[in-house]
């Protein structure tokens, strides 16, 4: 009997775990992984080598060398999932990108770790760039990935299942670790857990003020702690049950305000909300990948070497101006939460100017009612005492 059901529990966690594109094993961490219950990305713990075999990391080469752009998720042995904002501002530099799988380490990739071109990048017909509407993209690598145990693809969550309802979630990536100071983004990969915030909380006039839609996940902490910064961008929420094997991927990482601040969460593109757009992209794309058009692609490379410097000289001030531009939205986030504070302390202030005027009228009926019934002092030790004795008394006849 007990063969049987175990029989029937490794069925269950296998057809379970059949969810990828490819209908191939996916959400399964092959290598041993120990959770941390941890309040801070920022600053906060290295995730374990293997422990989120889906990650990948997007790297754009600079004049110092490859530097971390965004970060994505594995869908299958050709599709990485990311957000439709990462790369927006180099789009004529897609074909210097590398994505790199398997890694730990951004600067140090170690023998299980694969590196993939861009074959084809592929964003959201009604992407909105300054508002992040329909935050959400596809890539097609140049070549099939080949799976190991620490590379591994994601799974997409059922339509039936809620993200409100996991409790427990978690948040990875390698961008910067102290936004105040504007450090480069982490070289290790880093992890924390998070909580699922509620839509319409999140929406509060106090909070992002109806900039919550229903394409879009918040998850952080109501009161700062654990979150997503500067370089996590197209990276994976993943979520599942407290007892359940499997993660999904529910959210992929798209804006939020300060990092780890109080109401500044992270906001989440809902993998579930385009879960149809990204199989239909993935249906009607044709593989065109072969031998020939690497070999086509890397001449192509090599005959343009003199412009190698020049472009690396571009990108350089593409990420420059894209992080004196980040720094100046992060500004408008603090003048506007400050703003929002000083709004709420306002009536605060006022809401406490009014009860201490009601406390004072209730302090002198009070200070008349104690001193003409000092009776009603006595009675109620007298009742305290007895009611200790009671107490007493029943200890000791159990």
């Amino acid at each position: 009997m007990k063969l049987l059901l175990l029989f029937i529990n490794i069925l269950l966690f296998i057809s379970l775990s059949e969810n990828s594109i490819l209908g191939a094993t996916c959400g399964i961490q092959t290598v041993p992984k120990h959770h941390h219950r941890v309040r801070r990305i920022i600053g906060g713990i290295d995730a374990q080598p293997g422990s989120w075999p889906w990650v990948v990391n997007i790297q754009m080469p600079t004049k110092n060398g490859y530097v971390t752009v965004c970060g994505g998720t594995i869908l299958d042995n050709l599709w990485v999932l990311t957000a439709a904002h990462c790369l927006y501002k180099l789009q004529s530099y897609t074909n210097l990108a590398r994505i790199v799988l398997g890694a730990n380490r951004a600067s140090e990739l170690g023998p299980d770790t694969q590196i993939r071109a861009i074959e084809e990048f592929i964003r959201h017909e009604h992407f909105e760039y300054e508002t992040k509407k329909n935050d959400i993209a596809l890539i097609r690598l140049n070549k099939p990935i080949e799976f190991n145990d620490y590379i591994q693809p994601g799974c997409l969550p059922p339509q039936s299942s809620n993200v409100s309802e996991m409790d427990d979630c978690h948040i990875v990536g390698w961008g910067v670790l102290q936004e105040e100071h504007y450090t480069l983004p982490s070289k290790t990969l880093k992890e924390a857990r998070v909580e699922i915030i509620n839509g319409k909380l999140c929406n509060d006039s106090n909070w992002y003020n109806g900039t919550i839609y229903d394409y879009n996940i918040c998850a952080g902490y109501e009161q700062g702690g654990s979150d997503i910064c500067q370089g996590d961008s197209g990276g994976p929420l993943m979520c599942k049950k407290e007892r359940a094997a499997l993660y999904y991927v529910f959210g992929v990482v798209s804006w939020g305000g300060i990092c780890g601040k109080w109401h500044q969460n992270g906001v989440y593109t809902s993998v579930q909300h385009f879960e149809q757009w990204i199989l239909n992209k993935i249906n009607s794309s044709q593989d065109t990948t072969d031998d020939n058009k690497e070999e086509t692609s890397e001449e192509t490379t090599k005959s343009h070497n003199k412009d190698t410097e020049s472009k690396l000289a571009k990108i350089n001030d593409i990420l420059s101006d894209e992080n004196t531009e980040y720094k100046t939205n992060r500004r408008k986030s603090v003048l506007k939460i400050r703003a929002a504070r000083g709004k709420f302390n306002n009536m605060e202030t006022s809401s406490r100017k009014i009860t201490t005027g009601t406390m004072q009228q209730e302090n002198t009926h009070s200070g008349w009612l104690a001193s003409h019934a000092p009776s009603q002092l006595v009675f109620q030790v007298k009742a305290y005492i007895l009611l200790i004795a009671c107490l007493v008394l029943m200890f000791l006849c159990l």
